[in-house]
């Protein structure tokens, strides 16, 4: 079955919000993405992890959301993260270059080094 999950939640030592994505981030699903992020660029002033450690696919559309954050969180004058654990999504950041782009992590201690 396809779908998407997503957790909000806050670091608690860190101004960032963490958004743990879940499933498969498509054409079908990849709005739902976008309402999160969004939620979390308007909701304050925290910076952003996007977690993808429990992502199993991501299409061209979910690089295009990751792209389009990174400028709206760089517009808004804070900073974006996302969490890849080594896999399919670690695979797909580095063969597309996005890993040269965005800020790539492996775990969020990364964040306050």
């Amino acid at each position: 079955m396809r779908g998407l999950t997503i957790a909000h939640a806050t670091l608690h030592d860190a101004d960032w919000a963490v958004l743990g994505v879940a499933g498969e981030v498509d054409l079908a699903t990849v709005p739902e993405l976008e309402r999160a992020v969004k939620g979390v660029l308007d909701e304050g002033n925290s910076n952003l992890v996007i977690d993808l450690s429990d992502t199993s696919f991501m299409d061209s559309t979910g690089l295009r959301v990751l792209i389009m954050a990174d400028r709206e969180f760089k517009d808004a004058d804070r900073d974006l993260a996302i969490l890849v654990k080594p896999g399919p999504i670690s695979r797909l950041l580095d063969v597309s270059g996005m890993h040269e782009l965005l800020r790539v992590i492996g775990d969020t201690a990364e964040l306050t080094a």
